[in-house]
């Protein structure tokens, strides 16, 4: 049975609305895949933030500091000591190295500093909190050294 001329124009025009639903779509869905591209790239750039919060022209050295906790996680290791001043006053600190996986190439290891280890710290002091800071080396009891970054320019050039 031929078809009357009304159902071949509603025919094509539903072709027509068919084709540019289509490519609409495909915009769309480029543009998404772009746009999802972009933040894959931009974002973790902006989240990482270096050395911005900490005072990385002066370093802070704590001698005799008691270790009481250490962290080996991501996304940076953390060491908790105790310090006593003049006065026998303890103060509790905290400071932030880098990831396991950067430290462990600097030779440090998840059973590098244990519960009450003494031991003497360099760190670069936070800008907004008290006592946390950026480690920059700590010294154990029998000499050894371990450093948070490999350069020696305080930060300011590795981002540290």
């Amino acid at each position: 049975m031929p078809s009357s001329s009304g159902e071949r124009v509603a025919s094509r025009s539903s072709e027509r609305f068919q084709i540019r639903a289509s490519g609409l779509k495909s915009k769309l869905l480029m543009s998404t895949a772009i746009f999802g591209g972009v933040l894959t790239i931009c974002v973790p750039s902006f989240a990482h933030h270096g050395s911005a919060s900490y005072k990385t022209d002066k370093v802070v050295t704590l001698k005799q500091a008691t270790v009481t906790k250490f962290v080996w996680a991501n996304p940076h290791t953390m060491l908790l000591f105790d310090v006593k001043d003049d006065k026998g006053k303890i103060s509790h600190w905290a400071g932030e190295a880098g990831s396991p996986s950067a430290v462990r190439l600097l030779g440090w290891n998840k059973n590098s500093l244990h519960p009450g280890d003494v031991i003497t710290v360099q760190l670069y002091p936070s800008k907004f909190e008290s006592n946390v800071g950026r480690l920059d080396k700590i010294v154990l009891a029998d000499g050894t050294t371990l450093k948070d970054n490999p350069r020696g320019d305080r930060g300011v050039l590795s981002g540290y």
